[in-house]
Order: C-alpha cells, then structure tokens, then sequence
C-alpha cells in the first residue's frame, strides 16, 4: 500500500517527537495510528533524507518487492511513502519492546525470559531468517542481524525487524571502513576484507544472538581495565574450558539441563566459525536445534 505523506504525519501527530519509539543511523521510527476502520497501531520508519538510494520509482520498485514478504517471525511491511525526499516504511506495531531490552535492560533480580521462553526465541529468529534465505527469490540476506532489531510480542515471539534495508543505503554503506553502526560484535571478520554481505554473514550475526540469549551478555562488553572484549571469544574461551556455570545468564529463573546447553552451545560455535564453508545453512541449523523427537512428532 502506498500511503501519502498526510497519511503518515496524520498518523504520527506530524512525526512528533513524543511519538519516537527508537531511533538509529538510518532514521527514526514513530509509533502511530491509522486512521482506518481498524485504528491499527503502526511503527513508522522515517529514513534520513540522505540515506535514501536512488530516486522514487527506484524505491517503490524495491519496497514493493518486501510487501509480498509474509513470516509470524518477521515484522509486517504494510506499506511506504515516497512523496519529494520523504522514504518512509509502515510497518506493524509490535507491542512488547525488543530482544536487547529484555537481555540487557532489566534491572530485577530475575528476568522473565525463561530458558523455554529463550529457545522458543532463539527457534523463531531460524525460522524467520530461514524464510529470507530460503523461501524468498532470490533470497534475501538480512545485514543487520541484532538484538535490538528482533522484536518481541506479548507471547514472546519474536519478529525479526529491519530485512531488507541494506538495500536503501547507498554504496557509501558497503565502502565505509568500519562495519554499520551497532553491529559491531555482530559482524562476520571476513567483512573486514570482502565489504560484502551474504547468508553465511548472516549465519554469523545468529550465531552471536544464540550466545547473547544464552548467557545475557552484550556482543561487545567493556572489561574493568575498559578494554573491549567480544562476546564470541569469551564464549569459546569458557566453553573449551567447560566453564558452563559462568556461561549462563545469572538471572534466568531456571537452569537447563547441561545436555540442552551443550547441544544450543555447538550451534553458535559451528555458526561462527571463522572458516565461512563450514557454517551450517539455516535450514541445517533449524534441525540442529529442534529436538529429533519432535521433528518426528511434526511427520505424523
């Protein structure tokens, strides 16, 4: 659907500032509502004015192309807006703030994301990028993979936000010498050499979400001394040394059996592996992580 910029600032209460629900490099995203039959809720995406590619016809074209996109794990593209410099996207309105939050901003001694609700999550992302890469034609490659950028709904399902829009960026994005803002820790290190983005970097960044829901830490932390330490070295150093008790977030209300660790644990490891061949595809990894009795369950 293609909506006309008084739409849009109808909805928003003219882009209000009250109205920011977040905000990054590549613009601003306003809750909203639409003044349908529905008064449906919408997160609305406002790109910067120089991060839009191209001219209009180019990004409707490109827009259009995501609208068919439909996954319960992937956030609903309902429409956009390209009126003069404006690019704009619709989307639905996910009510229970994002994965990062969740991990990182709860300030109780015990989080509500229970091991079961961590799996549940950690097999929704799979699901929702196995669609991009193996369900769209040509398959989509996500490039922005992070935990703040899968959200959560009442149920904790998560959706994954932001596909496709590496393609909106411009060239100056793929050229730049250091990775996009906010996914350092998440990016492959072959993009330091090749600047190019494919499903195995993908594969990477979901390896690094696997071990931040896992143990409840940043990509990237700050060590006492202020020096930066990545979460995935941290994670292979205290697996090869079995240190499975520091490993675990602290504040999940319930531990899972050494057995399920070490079998989620093996799939982030193998997910980021520094040999980009021996990453799994998604497809594998949904079989990895999805116990056999249940696939078996899932035949019948």
């Amino acid at each position: 659907y293609v909506y006309k910029l008084r739409e849009i600032e109808e909805a928003t209460n003219g882009l209000a500032y009250d109205n920011i629900i977040g905000t990054g490099e590549y613009g601003v995203v306003f809750h909203g509502w639409l003044r349908d039959s529905n008064t449906t809720q919408v997160a609305v995406k406002k790109l910067f004015n120089n991060r839009g590619r191209g001219g209009r016809k180019a990004f409707a074209r490109e827009v259009e192309a995501l609208l068919s996109i439909r996954h319960r794990n992937l956030v609903k593209l309902l429409g956009y807006c390209a009126e003069g410099t404006n690019r704009v996207f619709v989307n639905e309105y996910v009510d229970n703030g994002n994965l990062d939050r969740w991990l990182h901003r709860c300030t109780g001694e015990v989080k509500p994301l229970t091991w079961n609700v961590r799996m549940s999550i950690i097999i929704g992302i799979a699901k929702g990028l196995a669609y991009l890469h193996e369900d769209t034609e040509p398959p989509l490659v996500h490039g922005n993979l992070k935990s703040s950028n899968v959200l959560l709904d009442q149920q904790w399902n998560p959706k994954i936000s932001d596909f496709g829009i590496t393609k909106f960026l411009g060239h100056e994005w793929k050229n730049t010498s250091a990775p996009p803002k906010g996914m350092s820790g998440y990016i492959a290190p072959e993009y330091d050499s090749i600047r190019y983005l494919n499903e195995k970097s993908d594969i990477y960044s979901y390896g690094v979400l696997i071990m931040e829901i896992v143990s409840g830490k940043s990509a990237i932390e700050s060590t006492v001394n202020e020096i930066e330490e990545y979460l995935v070295d941290w994670m292979k150093s205290n697996v090869a040394d079995e240190n499975f008790d520091l490993i675990i977030d602290p504040k999940l209300p319930e531990l899972p059996s050494i057995k399920e660790l070490k079998r989620v644990l093996l799939v982030a490891l193998r997910c980021v592996d520094f040999e980009i061949e021996k990453r799994p595809k998604i497809g594998e990894i949904l079989c990895m992580l999805q116990p056999r009795d249940l696939l078996l369950t899932n035949l019948v």
